[in-house]
């Protein structure tokens, strides 16, 4: 079933209110840029506990649902972007090129997400995430400081996602290190939330993360 059909279930007052709870995951399960359950946990946040409160349950899906179209405008502008250079002979985008197809900041408020997100990720540290212990620190201050960081640590950040990145890569196919290579992962995706977190404005620094 499609992103709309869902929302049209979440606002159909026919249907039982479990099921309609049901449907903004299925919501979610499509469309969830900062991951399965941090989204769910931020709809709650900024929303209020829609597990049991008709106007919350609308105000998350309104929230989502204009997170969604914000990154569907930037969606088109990449493909608009990748047509105009697959013209001019650059049949793969380059690696520093961000690219939108798969969302990885909540479009519209990216930074207050973000900081919501480096939260997320540091209280299920151990069940849902397992980064480097380094990574960790810097989401730690990150979080403590409202996205504040020095110049050293923002330095920081980028020496640790440079390592990362190699993990990734040498613990990757054909032989997968799955140890290394989720350790690496998981790092990285923090790390990027607390790029988000830091950003001097609303955008996704480095949306082609992974």
């Amino acid at each position: 079933m499609s992103f709309g059909a869902y929302a049209r279930r979440v606002r159909d007052h026919s249907l039982p209110y479990g099921r309609r709870i049901n449907a903004l995951a299925g919501c979610v399960e499509r469309y969830r840029p900062i991951g399965y359950l941090a989204t769910f946990g931020y709809l709650e946040h900024i929303a209020g506990p829609f597990r049991r409160e008709e106007a919350a349950l609308l105000r998350a899906l309104d929230a989502l649902l204009a997170s969604r179209d914000r990154w569907l405008v930037e969606l088109a502008a990449y493909a608009e972007r990748r047509r105009d250079a697959k013209r001019l002979g650059q049949r793969v985008p380059r690696k520093i090129e961000p690219n939108a197809n798969s969302p990885a900041c909540w479009y519209g408020d990216a930074r207050r997400a973000a900081i919501y997100t480096v939260g997320f990720l540091l209280l299920n540290q151990g069940r849902v995430v397992k980064a480097d212990a380094d990574v960790l620190q810097l989401a730690s201050i990150c979080l403590e400081t409202g996205g504040h960081l020095s110049a050293a640590e923002h330095e920081q950040v980028r020496g640790l996602r440079r390592h990362f990145e190699r993990l990734r890569g040498v613990s990757g196919w054909p032989d997968v290190d799955w140890p290394n290579w989720q350790k690496a992962n998981q790092s990285l995706w923090l790390l990027h939330q607390v790029r988000c977190a830091t950003a001097p404005d609303d955008a996704c620094p480095g949306l082609s993360w992974k």
